[in-house]
């Protein structure tokens, strides 16, 4: 029997104090989400999105990636976009877990930054493709340790995101809502052209 978004939970889980072993437990999560042959299609992406709200401080990354344009932006606005923002994370990131089987993610270890702030390193192995080295940014607030920026060779994802958004709100003359079109669009655009997320054969692992 399928299992529809709005009939899927999560465990409740106590807050983790180990960053390593928190990004490992997320990573298992993500994976027996997306593989789950319970789910339907929407059923999958629902508990993906529900993961990655676990998973990810979205309200803060929102307000990085949108820079300097989230003071200007009106509380509607800013309210929107973290939405859209979410939406786009969703789709995006599902997608990449699910759309290549026979990846394997290796975490190796951790670096504490400071007192709240962890870096975990891992490696994502791909069929005759070389590996990549992916660092987790991840930072510890109240309700435990959220991630926060991805880093894949060096490359911090949310600047890259930030610097996109950034030239989208130029074209737009500036305006926040330029920005919130086109990323409601766009993400329209994946989920209709490319329908929900597909099932994965992404394996996780502590080695």
């Amino acid at each position: 029997v399928a299992i529809t978004g709005a009939a899927y939970s999560l465990p409740a889980q106590a807050a983790e104090t180990n960053p390593e072993v928190f990004l490992r437990n997320l990573a298992s999560e993500a994976i027996t989400v997306l593989s789950d042959d319970r789910l339907d299609q929407a059923g999958r992406t629902n508990a993906f999105r529900l993961v990655l709200r676990r998973g990810f401080d979205i309200p803060a990354v929102s307000r990085f990636v949108l820079g300097r344009y989230w003071r200007q932006a009106s509380s509607v606005e800013k309210a929107q976009f973290i939405q859209l923002f979410e939406d786009y994370m969703v789709t995006v990131y599902g997608r990449r877990l699910g759309q290549d089987s026979g990846k394997f993610l290796t975490i190796s270890g951790q670096r504490m930054v400071g007192l709240n702030d962890a870096v975990v390193h891992s490696n994502i192995k791909r069929q005759n493709r070389s590996a990549v080295s992916v660092d987790w940014r991840l930072k510890q607030g109240e309700n435990g340790w959220r991630v926060v920026d991805i880093m894949a060779e060096g490359v911090s994802l949310a600047l890259a995101q930030r610097s996109e958004f950034t030239s989208v709100i130029r074209a737009s003359g500036g305006k926040v809502a330029g920005l919130l079109s086109k990323l409601r669009k766009k993400t329209q655009s994946l989920a209709f052209n490319r329908g929900a997320l597909p099932k994965t054969n992404v394996v996780a692992s502590a080695q």
